[in-house]
């Protein structure tokens, strides 16, 4: 039975490595450089502990197939018996996730490593995968020849970078459900955009853990958001007097001033109002259509991306600021960038014959 989501900050700090063990992967040989073991002096086993504290942050997974999944399934047999499993189920694991990716992997060290951490007062054990960078060390040798400084380099060890900066590719890997997700991974470089998606690892990565994004509030707010601006661009009709841009402005709006996602609820705030003042009602009469036709257009987008029908928490900060933006370029090269609807930014734009009409009202103009 699971019993959180997240992995709270004091379950963190509680995290220890109970054992651990790494392969060198390099470009220039066809099987990893494989270790029977590895002891870690206590600096070391706190630097690591510290860079595996780092991968619990990563985008939440679930396992495709659990049953069948050679990931997990080699992962519980190092729980189950860590001291006869761990080299041999490691050097099996650091193979596959080799054979996942093409030849222009970064060379680096895989370390699989099982740590333990409190929950509810109880030392629970996990997997842990990091993929760290990996360097050759040389020594420097300076000869003075005929008054010229001659300088010759001699390798002196190969060794594991050692800062935080030379993750590439992290894993938590739960298999006994204490939590609500299987996996929790990312790697170097993964934009907000990509978080929480299952684009936030690389294809590969994702083939060798066999897992799919679970969706999260996080995850869910962010497409909620992503799917309505992609709805808004393929509509055919619009009112003239509508921006595209105005549904996602108003999408975000409602994740910033709701703390539970209603799909009914949600579908009406970024709709709005297809009315305006003095309007006919013939008028009337076609735009009640029109918002009804948009409105089950809408939902059914909503429905096909996993969204509708779906309760969470709102999330918004998990909006990246990209998507908050909207930007307006002209033929001449002008860009008007802004957050919100146009109405609320005092923009319009109007057609005239082919012409568009671009009007800001303000009370200050600065120029730069």
């Amino acid at each position: 039975m699971t019993t959180a989501a997240t992995l709270t900050s004091t379950a963190k700090d509680s995290i220890a490595i109970d054992s651990f063990i790494y392969h060198i992967i390099r470009n220039d040989t066809a099987e990893p450089s494989y270790n029977d073991k590895v002891t870690l002096t206590p600096e070391q086993k706190t630097f690591f502990e510290e860079q595996i504290k780092t991968a619990c942050d990563g985008t939440q997974f679930m396992f495709s197939d659990p049953e069948a999944n050679s990931c997990k399934n080699d992962c519980l047999a190092i729980i189950a018996d860590t001291d006869n499993h761990l080299s041999q189920k490691s050097r099996e694991l650091t193979n596959r996730f080799c054979s996942a990716h093409n030849r222009s992997m970064n060379e680096g060290v895989f370390i699989v490593a099982v740590i333990s951490l409190t929950i509810n007062n109880v030392r629970k054990r996990l997997i842990s995968f990091l993929k760290v960078d990996y360097s050759t060390v040389y020594q420097q040798e300076i000869e003075q020849v005929e008054g010229r400084q001659i300088v010759t380099l001699t390798k002196v060890m190969d060794s594991l970078a050692d800062n935080q900066k030379a993750l590439q590719k992290w894993a938590i890997i739960d298999v006994s459900n204490i939590f609500s997700w299987d996996v929790l991974a990312l790697q170097r470089h993964t934009s907000n955009e990509k978080k929480d998606t299952d684009t936030a690892i690389s294809q590969y990565f994702r083939s060798f853990l066999q897992v799919y994004s679970r969706q999260t509030p996080n995850a869910l707010t962010k497409g909620s958001v992503s799917e309505t601006s992609k709805w808004a661009q393929r509509l055919d009709q619009l009112p003239e007097d509508f921006s595209r841009s105005d549904f996602k402005a108003r999408a975000i709006n409602y994740f910033e001033n709701t703390d539970k996602f209603d799909t009914n609820q949600y579908i009406d705030h970024v709709l709005g109002s297809y009315f305006y003042e003095g309007i006919t009602e013939e008028e009337k009469e076609s735009r009640i259509a029109l918002r009804e036709t948009h409105k089950e257009s809408l939902r059914n987008s909503l429905a096909e991306a996993g969204i509708a029908g779906q309760v969470f928490e709102s999330r918004p900060a998990s909006i990246p600021n990209r998507s908050r933006k909207t930007t307006l370029k002209t033929g001449t090269g002008v860009t008007i960038s802004y957050q919100g609807t146009q109405d609320e930014n005092n923009i319009s734009v109007t057609t005239d014959g082919e012409d568009r009409i671009v009007t800001i009202r303000s009370t200050q103009i600065d120029e730069a």
